[in-house]
């Protein structure tokens, strides 16, 4: 059984075909930290061997998304300060991207891919945050992921894609509805397949298979339903407008909302603008290239 039980995602991956191996230094992070008494050193070893991939980790552990006090230099410093299944989420995500991205056929897209993803990682770790729904790392690398069926399209499609991509870009509904006519699945759909495809955990592949309202993807069929609805109201903040008086998608989501209302510390509806908008303009602040 797959995600939500829907036999259209088995059906959905079928029909795509081949997708791509979950990156090797990815699953040994994974295989390992699986493991609650897993020993720092080993994890460590393990992604120093990708000399790269730690540069990367260093550079997006000391932006403002994890708001260090002190730089951090070292893998083992990160590990100690972050934990270690904050680092796993961030392997998990940049690797992620690295390997979509060397065939993806136009980097500049990858890249604009890559902001997009940020930047709604970042509003769903400060939303999960303010409601206090004491996640760790889940929201973060649930966004970061919402996207990767971006990269996916664009490395089977190329220039075809790139042109749908730049034309819809800020408007999810006209974008998934061109995807859906190009090759009759979404970016939604091919991100979740990948998921499930890497044997993630179900409560990620559920929320990017409901990061769009969608009557027949219900939030509350979720495992973890208030996961789902913070990637979703994050997904729609990072494009939405807030200098307009209206027409803001992440607040109009009544379905997300009334879910994140059973939080902790639920945000009151007059003051969800002010709220989503300030951890919009955090998560703006500090974007480390992909590339």
């Amino acid at each position: 059984m797959t995600t939500m039980g829907n036999k259209a995602l088995d059906d959905l991956i079928s029909r795509m075909g081949d997708l791509p191996a979950l990156p090797a230094v990815v699953a040994e992070v994974l295989r390992i930290t699986e493991d609650p008494n897993s020993a720092m050193a080993e994890v460590t070893q393990v992604i120093q061997s990708d000399p790269a991939l730690t540069a990367k980790i260093l550079r997006l552990s000391n932006s403002s998304y994890y708001g260090m006090r002190q730089q951090v230099g070292t893998l083992k410093l990160a590990l100690v300060i972050l934990g270690v299944r904050e680092v796993r989420n961030i392997v998990l995500g940049i690797s992620v991207f690295e390997t979509l991205k060397g065939k993806s056929g136009d980097l500049a897209v990858a890249q604009d891919i890559w902001i997009d993803s940020l930047k709604t990682a970042g509003i769903a770790k400060g939303l999960a945050s303010y409601l206090g729904l004491g996640f760790q790392g889940e929201e973060f690398i649930t966004g970061l992921l919402a996207d990767i069926g971006k990269m996916l399209l664009l490395r089977h499609l190329k220039q075809e894609y790139t042109k749908v991509f730049q034309q819809f870009r800020a408007d999810p509904t006209r974008l998934v509805m061109a995807e859906m006519l190009k090759v009759g699945y979404s970016h939604a759909d091919a991100s979740t397949a990948l998921a499930v495809q890497w044997n993630l955990p179900k409560t990620l592949s559920d929320a990017l298979w409901c990061q769009y309202r969608n009557p027949e993807r219900p939030l509350k069929q979720a495992k973890d339903p208030k996961l789902a609805a913070v990637v979703r109201v994050a997904k729609m903040a990072a494009l939405d407008d807030f200098e307009q008086d209206e027409g803001h998608r992440s607040l109009e989501d009544l379905e997300a909302w009334e879910i994140l209302d059973g939080a902790k510390l639920p945000i009151p509806s007059e003051a969800r603008k002010s709220v989503v908008e300030g951890l919009k303009q955090q998560a703006l602040a500090d974007a480390p290239p992909l590339l």
